[in-house]
This record gives structure tokens, C-alpha cells and sequence, in this order.
């Protein structure tokens, strides 16, 4: 594939910002401090009561790519991150939660990687994760061999058939021309919406992985996506994923939501939902899912150094498939 002109990409980074003050300032010092800058930051304050907007200026005086903006009262996570997609100038685009942190190196590996594939729908890395005070980390390699590789659509849906992960979208930056054609992140997805625009991103225009270009996570109970999706509201949100696969001109997106069973919850309360749109439902999935289900009841009661023995197995096995496939 053709490489960018010399300048390179531009990376955008956008941080949709709720009542986090003091934990933003953090997340700030993580990006100013990165080997290569990104083009810009732009914070979507969506409706702080806290202090988040004095931490915010005194940033902003400190950091000249720095840009604020305010929503005057809280309109959700998706709303703030649609808002930013709006406002941003770059090639592609970072949403990066008030609590992450970026490693070091992450700008500067995304770009290589979307710089080698400027069409990519999506450049990703492996899973990281800190604690709570951000004082330890922990990186989750993907099982993927350890070098950058671009995915065709065609490709990627095959890797999810043979390879499944979940994205941490925290470490998903997207093509800002096609996530603004896809309508950005639809907000009845709700804690699903960025998932959702991921996967359908790799599946449109392909995705690219790029190792060590990764964002921590804040490990936390109370977090947006971990509470949202144990709420009574979660399969009224597994419904909206299925309409939204199903609008105009969805068709060959939505075939490849269905060939490689991708779905955002897998266990046995989704079956009534998934009952409702029997087109979605495959073999593929329904063993994904049945698997999944008793592995969550099961793995309690396994032994931690026999599940990391077996995560070790799974691990060399699908990266010598991914190798060869």
C-alpha cells in the first residue's frame, strides 16, 4: 500500500471528560510527553460540576495543542466523542478516557502504522490495563505475532472467525473520514457504541495492529462500560446493536458482523435477544456464546496458574495460525 507524503499522518487526540478533574491532569502528562506529539488534543468537557475546567486551563496554558470544549450540561460519553470527531483536523483519531494513560511510544507507533497504511479503517494495539491509583500496569498481548500487519477487511473477518478478541478502544485510533461516514458512535449503543464503530471500521476498510502503541486502562468496578453493560439496561442496548446492523445500506457490513459472530455479550441472557433477529445468529456464534457463557460460571474455580498455563497454549497456538494465515 502507498505511503503518506512526508509529513506524515495527522494524529488526533480526543479525551471526552465527565467529573474527572483530578484525574486528567494525569492523562494530559501522558500525552505531552510523548516521543511524538499528536497534531492535537481536543478535551470535550461534557458538563463537569467538579474542577475540571480550572485543572482544564491551567493545561491549556502549558499545552499549546491543547483545545476545550464545553457541552453545557452532560450529554453522555458517545455525544462528547461525536462532538470531538466533529472538531478534529487529523488523519486519525485516539478517544481516550479522562482516566487512561498513553505510553510513551503510542503516538509515535500508530503513526508509523497508519503512515504505512493511511486507508486502514482502524489502527490497534494489544490490551493494557493499570490499577486504580495508577501506580502498576499490566500489558495483555493480543495473540498475535509481535510485528505490525495490516488486515483486509476479508482478513480480519477471518481472524475473528479463528482468533476472537474484544478491542480495548482505549488503543483503537480510527480513520476520521470513514468514522464520520459511519455516523461516528451511535449513542443508543450507549457503552457498546465505540465497539461497535470499531469493528465496523476493520470490517469496512480493514484494520491495522500495530504492537506497543497501547493506552492503560483504569481498572475500576464502577467504570461506564463494566456498570452499563451488568444493568437492567443491557438488552435493551444488545437490541439496538442488531438495528443498527440492520439499517439502509448496512448489507455487507452487517454480512460481516455475522460471518465472523461478532457480538458484544456472550452468555445466555442474549439468546432471547438474539432470538429476535434469527439472520444474525450462526453456528459460529451460537458455540461462541454457549463456550463463553460456561467459561465465565467455570473459571472462578480454576486454578490462576492453570488458566495462565492454558492462556499460554491458547496463546502460541493462535499466534503460529495468525503466522501462517
Amino acid at each position: 500500500m502507498s505511503e503518506t507524503s512526508s509529513r506524515g499522518p495527522r494524529m488526533s487526540v480526543v479525551i471526552p471528560n465527565y467529573n474527572h478533574g483530578h484525574l486528567i491532569e494525569d492523562a494530559l502528562l501522558a500525552i505531552s510527553q510523548q516521543t511524538l506529539p499528536p497534531s492535537e488534543i481536543v478535551v470535550v468537557d461534557d458538563g463537569s460540576t467538579d474542577d475540571s475546567l480550572a485543572r482544564l486551563q491551567a493545561s491549556a496554558a502549558r499545552m499549546p495543542r491543547l483545545r476545550i470544549h464545553l457541552h453545557g450540561e452532560n450529554r453522555g460519553v458517545n455525544a462528547a466523542c461525536n462532538t470531538g470527531l466533529e472538531l478534529v483536523s487529523g488523519d486519525f483519531v485516539l478517544f481516550s478516557a479522562a482516566d487512561d494513560r498513553l505510553d510513551a511510544e503510542t503516538v509515535e507507533r500508530a503513526s508509523a502504522a497508519a503512515a504505512a497504511f493511511p486507508t486502514s479503517g482502524i489502527v490497534f494495539s494489544d490490551q493494557a490495563e493499570m490499577s486504580a491509583d495508577g501506580a502498576t500496569r499490566k500489558l495483555m498481548p493480543l495473540d498475535l505475532p509481535p510485528e505490525r500487519r495490516h488486515f483486509s477487511p476479508e482478513e480480519f473477518v477471518r481472524l475473528m472467525q479463528r482468533n476472537f478478541f474484544y478491542f480495548h478502544v482505549s488503543s483503537v485510533w480510527f480513520n476520521v473520514k470513514l468514522l464520520r461516514a459511519l455516523g461516528g458512535f451511535p449513542p443508543e449503543l450507549r457503552w457498546h457504541g465505540d465497539l461497535f464503530a470499531a469493528y465496523a471500521a476493520a470490517f469496512e476498510q480493514g484494520a491495522t495492529y500495530a504492537p506497543g502503541a497501547v493506552s492503560y486502562f483504569r481498572k475500576g468496578q464502577d467504570s461506564y462500560s463494566l456498570s452499563g453493560a451488568r444493568s437492567a439496561r443491557q438488552l435493551d442496548v444488545l437490541r439496538a446493536w442488531l438495528a443498527a446492523t440492520r439499517q439502509r445500506g448496512w448489507e455487507r457490513r452487517r454480512a460481516a458482523f455475522v460471518a465472523a459472530a461478532i457480538w458484544p455479550e456472550y452468555s445466555l441472557r442474549a439468546i432471547p435477544v438474539l432470538a429476535s433477529d434469527w439472520g444474525y445468529v450462526t453456528p459460529r456464534l451460537l458455540c461462541r456464546l454457549i463456550w463463553l457463557a460456561l467459561w465465565s460460571k467455570l473459571a472462578p474455580f480454576v486454578d490462576s496458574g492453570l488458566r495462565d498455563r492454558m492462556r499460554g497454549v491458547r496463546s502460541r497456538y493462535r499466534r503460529a495460525r495468525s503466522s501462517t494465515g
